[in-house]
């Protein structure tokens, strides 16, 4: 592909339970560079697409406090979802090379990525993301230029939030109204009137944001489910495809709601022992994922 990308992802604390999974679909979409700095054991299997950084939490936060010319001395790692905006600015000197950087998470797993990541977006758009209505912090990706890497700077008391151990969603709340500054009068309008009259909420977004941002792609890709009994999602491992209940192609299956999780209020989410897959990928024709467990089915 003519466009280099590089996703950043700093990872302290232990690898989930499904990481080899993860990193098995990462090696699949040879379109994107993963850089990983963290603490966590090197996988034993090597890809050329994924790149290990080694360090502790301290030296990490080290080098953002450095290259932001901050105190950068947070406790918690989960914080460090407030530094996706700021990741390609931290990283200015290892993008170079790349034409496009952005961020995402571990809980997932990656279908085909060339659906959203390919020569037509990279040439059209100057960020790409994955949500209608603000920006995924699951998966982003946004041209390598200062414009892109600076717009973080922006954030009100950017560096005050950024040292405070309070978690405040700037990736998905503030920056991502910065690039989407008429998000809530597109909201406003909906609710006050276009709900009333029953227009879908998801094709409005959709289209709105298509219509306000020729250089931004605001697309719903309905990559984060809330799963319900007896749905199925599938990854295929020949293929490298992810397939919805209803044979819908993703890119990628985000995990956050087969989990429990404060944001949705359910009972059904994995409990322990879930995770009932080996590594063994090339040997399994499907890997199924509903809200009781990660199974699998072998090749014939």
């Amino acid at each position: 592909m003519k466009y280099r990308v590089a996703q950043i992802i700093p990872y302290f604390g232990r690898w989930p339970v499904w990481i080899d999974l993860y990193f098995y679909s990462c090696s699949k979409n040879l379109m994107v560079d993963f850089i990983f700095y963290t603490d966590c054991p090197v996988p034993q299997k090597k890809y050329d697409n994924i790149f290990i950084h080694k360090c502790s939490y301290n030296e990490y936060k080290s080098l953002v406090g450095e290259r932001l010319g901050i105190e950068f001395n947070v406790n918690n790692p989960y914080k460090l979802t407030d530094l996706k905006p700021f990741l390609g600015l931290v990283h200015k000197e290892e993008l170079q090379g790349y034409d496009f950087w952005g961020f995402g998470d571990l809980d997932l797993v990656y279908g085909d990525l060339s659906i959203v990541v390919n020569e037509r977006n990279l040439k059209k758009y100057d960020v790409i993301t994955t949500h209608s209505y603000h920006i995924a912090g699951h998966f982003t990706i946004l041209r390598n230029n200062d414009k892109y890497r600076n717009l973080c700077l922006s954030i009100n008391d950017w560096d005050k939030k950024l040292c405070d151990d309070k978690h405040y969603a700037l990736d998905e709340g503030e920056w991502s109204d910065i690039l989407y500054p008429q998000i809530h009068y597109v909201r406003a309008l909906y609710k006050r009137l276009l709900k009333k009259i029953g227009v879908s909420y998801w094709g409005y977004m959709e289209a709105m944001g298509r219509m306000l941002h020729w250089k931004k792609l605001f697309s719903e890709f309905y990559t984060t489910p809330a799963p319900q009994k007896g749905e199925e999602w599938e990854y295929h491992c020949d293929t490298n495809k992810v397939y919805s209940p209803k044979g819908k192609e993703l890119p990628y299956l985000h995990f956050l709601f087969f989990k429990k999780t404060p944001y949705y209020d359910t009972d059904v989410y994995w409990r322990d022992g879930f995770y009932k897959i080996d590594n063994s990928f090339d040997n399994y024709k499907r890997i199924i994922f509903n809200n009781n467990e990660v199974g699998a089915v072998l090749q014939d």
